[in-house]
């Protein structure tokens, strides 16, 4: 019986960086993750407008981004599907311990929880449930994207064979999934190490299985969970009260 590791893994890490327009494109649709925010603000949108705008426009990268690796997304799930049940193991246990990872974080950070802009809840009772469940998208299409990107494009692609560089790429790499989350925490420096860890916990995921779709079912799940999952709970305290 074939090991789990040799049924999953999808590709060897590369002998030399191979870089085309296809990355360099990819990698610029970041600072639309980190900036897009600021730029909502312009439009003097109301917090529910810029919510939904929010989720539409990360939707939209997020598609592109599909396109962009749509072949390399197909391969790696054929080999995911080869050990499905023991991937999807992973994928359950990695994301409470992705949550674990995040919250053991904060509580030792030196952070007030009410800096965190996560925290800022639009009054449910005043915006209609669609409304709210568009909203509560972004986070699973920011999920996705970022780990296309930050998982696939910037680790996997750079991780040539030199143990100091593979050090300083996984290290590097984590410090600015953390980094592109200022504006989640209200620009706290501090808060955004609670998703420097996120992020080295999925890398080191990815890493072990060098297959996208547990590091991206993982932060999926984590963040569905969290806002889809918690929207559907408020629904119901409400129908029951």
């Amino acid at each position: 019986m074939a090991s789990f590791l040799t049924l999953v893994r999808a590709e060897q890490f590369p002998q030399k960086i191979q870089w085309n327009i296809r990355d360099t494109f990819a990698v610029l649709l970041l600072p639309f993750i980190f900036l897009n925010s600021l730029i909502f603000q312009h439009f003097h949108f109301s917090h529910v407008e810029m919510g939904i705008a929010d989720s539409l426009f990360r939707g939209i990268l997020f598609g592109m981004v599909c396109v962009l690796y749509k072949t390399m997304l197909y391969e790696h799930w054929q080999k995911y599907k080869a050990a499905f049940w023991r991937s999807s193991l992973l994928v359950l246990v990695g994301a409470v311990i992705l949550q674990i990872v995040i919250s053991v974080t904060r509580a030792i950070l030196p952070i007030s929880t009410s800096s965190d802009i996560e925290n800022t809840v639009i009054p449910p009772e005043s915006v209609p449930f669609l409304s709210l469940l568009l909203i509560s998208l972004s986070p699973l299409f920011t999920a996705l994207l970022e780990d296309i990107v930050f998982r696939y494009t910037l680790l996997h692609k750079l991780f040539i064979p030199n143990s100091l560089w593979r050090i300083v790429i996984l290290l590097l790499n984590s410090i600015i999934f953390g980094l592109i989350h200022f504006y989640n925490f209200d620009g706290n420096f501090i808060a955004t190490i609670s998703f420097m860890a996120a992020g080295l916990f999925l890398n080191l995921i990815y890493l072990w299985t060098r297959n996208i779709w547990h590091v991206l079912l993982i932060h999926f799940l984590n963040n569905a969970v969290l806002s889809v999952g918690g929207l559907i709970l408020l629904q119901i305290v409400q129908a029951l009260t």
